[in-house]
């Protein structure tokens, strides 16, 4: 379920899934991502990976069953 009537909606772009308006993974420091360090933080402005639909649904079906994140993360690196 996806929360539309939020003042950042899209934070992302155009047709987002925003179930996860967190990310599990912060902060991954993973380049790939799209993600960069920024003022001295890792910054999320450019990662993409969490709010694609089908991505959002494997790490939510993932944690929902108890999942680590960090064997959850490990899979997700593979599609990057």
């Amino acid at each position: 379920m996806q929360r539309l009537n939020c003042e950042n909606f899209p934070c992302h772009f155009p047709g987002q899934d925003c179930s996860l308006c967190f990310c599990p993974f912060y902060p991954c420091r993973d380049p790939r991502t799209g993600g960069q360090v920024k003022d001295g933080s890792w910054s999320c402005e450019s990662c993409l990976i969490v709010h694609r639909p089908d991505v959002a649904a494997q790490i939510l079906d993932a944690l929902m069953k108890g999942e680590a994140t960090s064997l959850v993360w490990k899979r997700l690196v593979l599609l990057l």
